[in-house]
């Protein structure tokens, strides 16, 4: 799951920009497209059986196409369509959590780093280019106080969605028994909240409209996804280390319980082996030796006799007697 977030968020990183760019009237930046798909496709072969994910993969990758062979005369037309691709891209994210179980991490800072690099982060990149774009859009003639509200919708997400990570990730830093996860968090972090005060400074729906020019949005934008990425990346990286700890622990306590379990075998065998020496019967019955050394004396009842006289019978060479008889020494 780690490793497949990585580039499908590369790819959703790329894909904001180029709604950006079509709501802009700019170029789409098609190479940097492929290349992002082309990721995500090389993640998808090796793990898309097991986290089930071809469906909806095959669906996006069609949809990149489409887009970007269309032209966009219309702004709120590409900003539509653009916005149902990135949602696609959202919900994969959330598949790809889900049939990893990574969203399920019992452990505090490992929930925390999957809260902020699989749910929070992607959140923000796509709200904070609905923002960028719904900013264009405001300024265009014609549009409505509906696009003003989903304005201030997206930017009240950013905020809200930045705060959570936040004090997600320092609950993580000071849970946690890694000893590089602050250090590894806290430089990204730092600028991560410093390009979301630029483009968000608060999660009131009463705070202002942005005052700056579409190119200053643009840049304080491209700001906030290159801050977002990385804060993504450190994330990435100090969960996949904290699972490798923890899959080490694992197999140390599945070699132990091995150990534990031929240890009760050889035992068990040794008891057993024990109680087959000394069970009755497991040694000869002692035979009654003949005075003379020469014969061996088996007493027995006759078969066919009567009850109570006792037939002898002696070895080779010796006589029989009926009862009463003395026998023969």
């Amino acid at each position: 799951g780690a490793e497949y977030v990585r580039p499908l968020t590369e790819l959703l990183s790329v894909t904001t920009e180029a709604q950006s760019a079509a709501v802009g009237g700019r170029p789409v930046d098609v190479a940097a497209l492929q290349s992002a798909v082309a990721a995500v496709e090389e993640v998808d072969r090796r793990y898309g059986d097991e986290l089930r994910t071809l469906e909806r993969w095959t669906a996006i990758k069609q949809g990149v196409g489409d887009l970007t062979s269309r032209s966009w005369p219309v702004p709120s037309a590409a900003f539509a369509q653009y916005s149902d691709l990135v949602t696609q891209m959202i919900e994969l994210t959330r598949k790809v959590g889900d049939e990893s179980r990574l969203i399920l991490d019992p452990e505090l800072d490992g929930y925390y780093l999957t809260n902020a690099a699989m749910l929070r982060i992607p959140d923000i990149l796509v709200d904070s280019g609905r923002y960028l774009d719904l900013s264009v859009l405001a300024g265009s003639p014609g549009e409505d106080e509906v696009t003003r509200a989903q304005l201030t919708t997206a930017r009240n997400r950013v905020a809200s969605n930045a705060a959570d990570l936040g004090d997600g990730l320092v609950k993580a830093l000071g849970s946690t028994r890694s000893d590089t996860l602050g250090a590894g968090l806290t430089r990204p972090l730092d600028e991560f909240r410093t390009a979301v005060d630029t483009v968000a400074p608060s999660n009131s729906l009463l705070a202002p409209a942005p005052q700056g020019s579409a190119g200053e949005l643009r840049t304080e934008q491209d700001e906030l996804q290159r801050s977002s990425l990385a804060l993504q990346r450190a994330a990435l990286s100090e969960l996949g280390s904290l699972l490798e700890t923890r899959r080490g622990g694992v197999e140390r306590t599945r070699l132990l319980a091995l150990l534990v379990v031929v240890l009760a075998l050889v035992v068990l065998a040794g008891v057993l082996a024990w109680l087959w020496r000394t069970r009755p019967g497991s040694f000869p019955t002692p035979q009654e030796p003949d005075p003379s050394g020469r014969h061996t004396r088996l007493s027995r009842t006759a078969p066919g006799g009567p009850a109570g006289a006792p037939t002898e019978l002696v070895g080779a060479g010796g006589r029989q007697h009926g009862g009463g008889g003395r026998a023969a020494r």
